[in-house]
């Protein structure tokens, strides 16, 4: 099979303070005494990190207005198509498509600051190919696709350490050019967008739960359309539907498939309102955390486009005002662990730009200022709280 550039499929694709008053605090002194007794827990700091150009980017999220501080930068990989944090938030993982391997990461529970972790980075094959990531929600397991070789490679993560160790039996089969993936809230099932298959196929696998080896899902790869380019997956919490973004290969597409899962085999099903309508190539999707709305980034005509989700059904619900203007190159989004805040990034500007999302609608609206530098053409986005 020809080897596939990730800026090749990107070209196809045309591809994150209480103020006190002097009268509300008594008296001269704008500072309470210290708390000494059943005091409520300080609240855990969210990180957003972004993969750029050979670089990493770090910032600290502000968790009242969303604003973005305290920049870090380190050394990454050139071209990095997947980005992915552990449930706990202890550790970082980065796909380098050029050296087929995963980049590892321990993270500052204080700072956010990224150590590379011992033994990283971790290979998965022969280069080059490595895209999407995924972890299970316990944090034992780890998957990569593999572009270039039709395969997904699978790790068990050290709970300890953070380092990786292939799972038996990997890598395992997939179809035509397996870009991203996702595993499903229970952890027992594992999906993977098939960007080259001819009938748009999504693979889906059984997940074993002490080896973390995959089983294909009988009538696996499950298909979307022709030619569909499937992309971006997500499951809402509830774990009954598997959305997937639509990007077309031999025409652009504007479409999210929806599907059903069936919770004791993971096989799909679509229901009949699928698809659904979006901006122009939505490579990526996003969830807010309670899985009351969903967000595309279409690259093609740089807006994002939301819907609320019929938890019931799966019906995806355009938003009044959608799809919003998102800049003018844009690129990966991601909503922070409140549900309060979009990131998505500018490739062109290199920068990242935030929104706030109204909690009753899902509708955005663009933090005002300027959008915050973020490295050379960031793409992928991660949110991270430590818990």
């Amino acid at each position: 099979m020809k080897a596939i550039s990730l800026r090749a499929v990107a070209a196809f694709c045309v591809f994150l303070v209480i103020s006190c008053t002097l009268g509300g605090c008594g008296g001269g002194s704008s500072t309470p005494p210290p708390c000494t007794t059943n005091c409520p827990p300080a609240a855990k700091p969210e990180f957003l990190y972004a993969s750029s150009i050979n670089q990493i980017q770090a910032f600290t999220i502000n968790p009242a207005t969303g604003a973005l501080s305290g920049q870090q930068t380190i050394s990454g990989p050139n071209q990095a198509p997947g980005i992915v944090a552990t449930p706990s938030g202890n550790f970082l993982y980065v796909s380098d498509f050029s050296a087929n391997a995963v980049d590892a990461f321990s993270i500052n529970a204080t700072t956010g600051a990224l150590t590379q972790i011992q033994g990283s980075p971790f290979s998965a094959g022969t280069a080059p190919g490595a895209g999407g990531l995924a972890i299970d929600p316990a944090g034992k397991f780890l998957y990569i696709t593999q572009l270039n070789a039709a395969s997904v490679a699978a790790f068990t993560i050290n709970p300890s350490t953070g380092a990786l160790s292939a799972v038996p039996g990997s890598p395992f089969p997939a179809s035509t050019t397996p870009a991203l993936a996702t595993v499903d809230p229970t952890g027992k099932f594992l999906y993977v967008s098939n960007l080259g298959d001819a009938q748009g196929g999504i693979s889906a696998y059984t997940i074993d739960p002490a080896t973390g080896a995959l089983a294909t899902v009988t009538g696996s790869p499950f298909p979307t359309q022709p030619f569909g380019g499937p992309a971006s997956l997500a499951v809402p919490p509830g774990g009954k539907f598997l959305y997937v973004a639509m990007v077309g290969t031999a025409n652009p597409n504007h479409l999210i498939a929806a599907f059903s899962i069936d919770d004791t085999s993971g096989a799909l099903a679509s229901p009949a309102a699928s698809p659904f309508t979006t901006g122009n190539q939505p490579i990526l999707i996003a969830l807010d955390p309670a899985g009351k709305f969903l967000y595309s980034a279409n690259i093609q005509d740089k807006t994002i486009s939301a819907f609320t989700i019929d938890a019931t059904g799966g019906t995806l619900n355009a938003v009044a005002g959608s799809p919003f203007p998102a800049g003018t190159s844009l690129g990966g989004i991601t909503v922070d662990s409140s549900g309060k805040f979009l990131y998505a990034t500018n490739l062109l500007s290199n920068s990242i730009a935030g929104f706030n999302i109204a909690p009753s609608t899902g509708a955005l609206t663009p933090f005002s200022g300027a959008p915050i530098p973020a490295g050379m053409q960031p793409f992928f986005l991660q949110t991270v709280q430590v818990k």
